[in-house]
């Protein structure tokens, strides 16, 4: 659980790196599910 945040903040630098679509994740509903 502790690693949840850091891992989201790290996903979200890399998308904005990589300047894809933040607001619209490819993988989100797996995300979700998997919380």
């Amino acid at each position: 659980f502790l690693l949840t945040l850091p891992l989201q903040m790290l996903a979200y630098y890399v998308a904005s790196f990589k300047n894809c679509d933040i607001d619209k994740p490819r993988n989100l509903a797996k995300s979700v599910t998997v919380e």
